[in-house]
């Protein structure tokens, strides 16, 4: 009886301290995910989060497009996160496990694999694609764990829901000018300084040669959109804005930035090897747009004016440069695409006095 009575006293301060501090990890993980405004950065913080509480080797987050292609994995393993937007593999049983998840339209599926198991878990869907979280568990999850985790995930998804929502356009769906501001700017931080540093990576990294690739930042402007307001109305003006946005998803690739950068403007931040592969994909885009049955409205063009977006120009810089380009083909004729470095070449636009690495900063 004393023997009971003392491990009753000395397990209620361990139960205590043992809740306590799972609940200063949850604390922990719900400020690091509240801290976040970058999608990439909540992702890391997620991964991280479920490796440090579940008996795991490996942790990932799979994204798809609405085509069901597999365009990003994110994953921690070994303490290291590490992302892949190119040539995303997945074995075929992910792949017969998410087309499963989706004919039954279940969240969350559990399969076991010789080294252990697999947890399949529905993280995100919307028009643009699906979301899952991949967890590689040595051990079944008990309920304290699967408790936890619905949790972690319950706040990952309320706060990447209030992410998405503060950065995308709610008219068309694409990214807003809130995020091109600092989107571009990342972009801009990871361009190479030059050819020859990109070169300098290739050896340094042993990967095998291959192409240059470019930038260029494309400036796009309805055609006479006014009028279209002036005379259908708003609503209709507003239609046209949604058609137009889903041309730009089918023009280019999810890779490829686009932004609705305000009214009838919208901006494509687009790699291609050089101008002409550039400029053969933008007047796909062009005559899509012209080709294209709007509702009500026939005769729909856009203009394009396009730079090359480099790291020897500041990015507010290249964005001057698109939107030159872009009024010169508003003035002449309209429903075509200008380049500004040819602009350039032909003497009727000039470069900016000042650019990157002219200025001191104090």
């Amino acid at each position: 009886m004393a023997a009971r009575f003392c491990y009753l006293i000395y397990s209620l301060p361990i139960k205590k301290t043992f809740l306590m501090y799972q609940s200063n990890i949850l604390v922990d993980h719900i400020a690091n995910f509240t801290s976040h405004r970058d999608k990439e950065l909540l992702a890391f913080s997620l991964l991280k989060s479920v490796n440090s509480m579940m008996d795991c080797s490996k942790v990932k987050i799979i994204t798809t497009n609405k085509k069901g292609e597999f365009i990003s994995a994110i994953t921690f393993e070994n303490s290291t996160c590490t992302v892949n937007n190119a040539s995303v593999e997945v074995d075929d049983i992910l792949k017969n496990a998410f087309k499963s998840m989706n004919a039954s339209s279940i969240k969350e599926q559990l399969l076991k694999t010789p080294k252990g198991y697999l947890l399949i878990l529905l993280l995100h869907h919307d028009r643009k694609g699906e979301q899952f979280l991949v967890v590689n568990l040595k051990e079944q999850a008990d309920k304290v764990q699967s408790y936890i985790l619905s949790g972690i995930l319950s706040i990952y998804n309320n706060f990447f829901t209030l992410l998405n929502e503060s950065q995308t356009d709610e008219l068309t769906g694409l990214a807003n000018r809130k995020t091109f501001d600092s989107a571009i700017s990342k972009v801009f931080d990871s361009l190479p300084a030059s050819f020859e540093d990109i070169d300098e990576r290739r050896q340094l990294t042993d990967k095998p040669p291959h192409p240059t690739t470019r930038f260029w930042l494309a400036m796009v402007d309805i055609d006479h959109f006014k009028l279209v307001n002036d005379r259908f109305g708003h609503l209709y003006g507003d239609e046209i804005l949604i058609h137009l946005a889903q041309i730009i998803r089918s023009s280019f690739r999810q890779e490829d930035l686009q932004f609705r950068f305000g009214g009838e403007e919208f901006i494509i931040l687009l790699a291609a090897e050089n101008d002409e592969d550039c400029a053969e994909i933008l007047e796909r885009f062009r005559q899509s747009v012209a080709d294209y049955s709007f509702p009500s409205v026939d005769d729909i063009t856009v203009s394009i004016g396009v730079a090359e977006f480099k790291r020897g120009t500041f990015h507010v810089t290249s964005i001057d440069y698109a939107d030159q380009a872009l009024y010169y083909s508003k003035e002449n004729g309209r429903n075509k695409i200008t380049f500004f470095e040819e602009l350039l070449s032909r003497g009727e636009v000039k470069t900016a006095a000042i650019e990157e690495g002219e200025i001191d900063l104090f």
